[in-house]
């Protein structure tokens, strides 16, 4: 058994956690999964299949590593790269493809067939007009600098619903589906019943909700999870994170994941249709009980809280049924008045330092918040906010609220004046 096949089997039975094995910290390691289908473990996953008319690549990594990728897949074969096909046109994904084009250049040879749904091209033009936000968000996100790409690789072979590529004898079978993007698709390649989810799998908690980027689609994630697993493929690998093997696990991890998303779906459309509230509803919804414990839907990443309010996003709009939210006063009025009611604002940081003490930190950010808004220079405010927000930060699974909690905790220490807090985790 490789290492690969190992950790995948470790991380099923639970012998390894997803936290050690984080899906999106990225190692190096190659395996052939399937005769002549490479997998490369990155940060965004790699898969090099040799054809008859050379290498077709399932997704081509990310802008910041991408020479580092070639190398990876030339250790595997020097064959020419033929085609390329993007699951989706996020920037850890479809924006290894320079270096690609490079190298055909430098070879003097055919430049690779590009593959993707044609929603890519619209993400590709959205980046280049939110480039400074991009970078605001990603920064904020993974707790560290990040420079997002202002050019792109676009697509040169366009599809809607499905479409076959074919190279020699190999038939990938690439199918459109909404799910964490609305340009996403999932390929099949039937001659070794190997299936390429992109980010429809990533080892964790879907990426449904993401409170810092674009809609993304539950419900029909859900259906295309369930397409999939009537596949009968014995091999699944996923946008992040390590294979599954095995035709009965793939079909469980599937499945499963497709009845999270489901049930979470259902659950706030009911309550919706009910009249209840946004408030009310993230604090309800919870996914069923037998799904918590699986070891590859675990909230290291994204959380349940944050898909349903996605849902909301979608399926209901912005307002979240609190009448003083639809035109609210500025944070800043708002600050003051209840700084004003208790009786200035050192008795709201007094309040919050009580909170945090007492480890109510959610509350204890509220304070803090207001305290903040109120005196946006006051130093003190800032101390209590930066200690509050760290120990958020600390007590946090996903990747997501992780990375808001810290960032925030680094911008009140230095409005404070105080030595940045530490941050223990990779991701």
């Amino acid at each position: 058994m490789g290492v690969i096949r190992e950790k995948s089997a470790k991380l099923l039975s639970g012998e390894i956690s997803t936290r050690e094995l984080h899906p999106l910290l990225f190692s190096g390691e190659s395996e052939e999964v399937a005769d002549g289908v490479m997998f490369f473990r990155w940060f965004a996953n790699v898969t090099a299949v040799r054809t008859g008319e050379g290498l077709v690549l399932i997704d081509t990594g990310a802008y910041f590593n991408q020479r580092a990728t070639m190398e990876l897949i030339r250790k595997f074969s020097p064959d020419r790269i033929n085609t390329a096909i993007y699951t989706h046109g996020h920037v850890d994904h479809a924006c290894g493809t320079p270096a690609i084009l490079e190298e055909a250049r430098t070879r003097n040879l055919a430049r690779p067939r590009i593959v993707g749904q044609k929603g890519v091209a619209a993400r590709f033009d959205r980046y280049k007009r939110t480039l400074g936000y991009n970078n605001v968000i990603n920064t904020r996100q993974f707790s560290r600098p990040s420079s997002f790409p202002s050019e792109y690789v676009y697509p040169d072979t366009y599809f809607d619903t499905q479409l076959n590529v074919v190279a020699g004898d190999h038939k990938f079978e690439c199918h459109h589906a909404r799910g964490e993007t609305d340009d996403h698709c999932w390929v099949y390649l039937p001659q070794r019943k190997t299936l390429f989810t992109g980010d429809l799998i990533i080892w964790a908690a879907p990426n449904a909700g993401n409170p810092q980027k674009a809609q993304r689609y539950a419900r029909e994630w859900a259906e295309a999870l369930r397409t999939m697993a009537r596949l009968g493929a014995e091999v699944l690998l996923p946008g992040h994170g390590y294979p599954v093997f095995g035709a009965l696990n793939v079909r469980h991890v599937l499945n499963d994941t497709a009845e999270f998303l489901q049930s979470l779906y259902d659950q706030t459309l009911a309550m919706m249709n009910g009249g209840t509230s946004l408030d009310e509803v993230i604090h309800s919804v919870r996914p069923p009980d037998n799904l918590s414990g699986k070891p590859y839907l675990q909230s290291v990443y994204d959380e349940p809280e944050f898909i349903v309010r996605n849902i909301w996003r979608l399926e209901g709009g912005w307002y979240d049924g609190t009448p003083s939210h639809l035109k609210p006063a500025t944070e800043a009025q708002r600050g003051a008045e209840i700084a004003a009611l208790a009786g200035g604002v050192d008795k709201i940081v007094a309040r919050a330092r009580e909170k945090l003490d007492a480890g109510d930190l959610a509350i204890a950010a509220h304070l803090a918040d207001w305290a903040v808004a109120a005196a946006p220079d006051d130093k003190a405010a800032h101390e209590v906010r930066s200690k509050i927000y760290q120990a958020r930060a600390d007590a946090e699974q996903s990747t997501m609220a992780h990375g808001i909690f810290h960032s925030t905790a680094l911008d009140s220490a230095a409005k404070a004046g105080i030595p940045a807090p530490e941050d223990r985790r990779s991701f």
